[in-house]
């Protein structure tokens, strides 16, 4: 159901709930690449499209409302780095981990143009080195990682927790 009495009611609570269906459908892709009913280079990109587009929500959710309204940020590392001083300001430490991994997807997509249009140009290691071979992802790994990211994020984030039903 969308629309009508499905839309949430403030900025947060949508950007949760979206991120909540993209992190669910980046889940079933590679449930079905595991499980043999589709190739992995037939929806890989959408896949990791999905899990980034969810980080990119949570983290946007999880900003005040204010700096919410300025941050137009597509680089999940420097989202995370704006979201991990917010936080902090509010009396909150974000793990360093949870960063850390934001800038390694940031790594592979930093314009949020190499998983939604298949533009990775050339992407390059921390120290600048060129990656020019082929990735290949243990996909038990990567969702594993991916749930812990997003169980960290939603974690942080009350509003989405109350969205959910969540009550202090």
């Amino acid at each position: 159901m969308i629309g009508g009495f499905a839309t949430p009611v403030s900025r947060t609570e949508r950007d949760g709930a979206l991120a909540e269906q993209y992190f669910a459908a980046a889940n079933a892709l590679v449930d079905a690449i595991i499980d043999g009913r589709v190739g992995d280079y037939e929806v890989a990109n959408a896949a990791l499209f999905l899990y980034r587009h969810s980080f990119e929500l949570l983290l946007k959710a999880g900003l005040p409302v204010k700096v919410r309204a300025r941050k137009a940020i597509h680089h999940l590392g420097d989202l995370a780095k704006s979201y991990a001083h917010h936080k902090r300001v509010a009396g909150t430490i974000v793990p360093p981990w949870v960063v850390k991994r934001c800038e390694e997807l940031a790594t592979v997509d930093p314009r949020s143009e190499a998983f939604r249009y298949g533009d990775y140009r050339t992407p390059r290691t921390r120290d600048g080195s060129p990656i020019e071979d082929e990735i290949h992802i243990d996909l038990f790994h990567l969702k594993a990682a991916m749930q812990a990211l997003s169980t960290a994020l939603v974690s942080q984030n009350w509003m989405i927790r109350m969205a959910r039903g969540d009550r202090p």
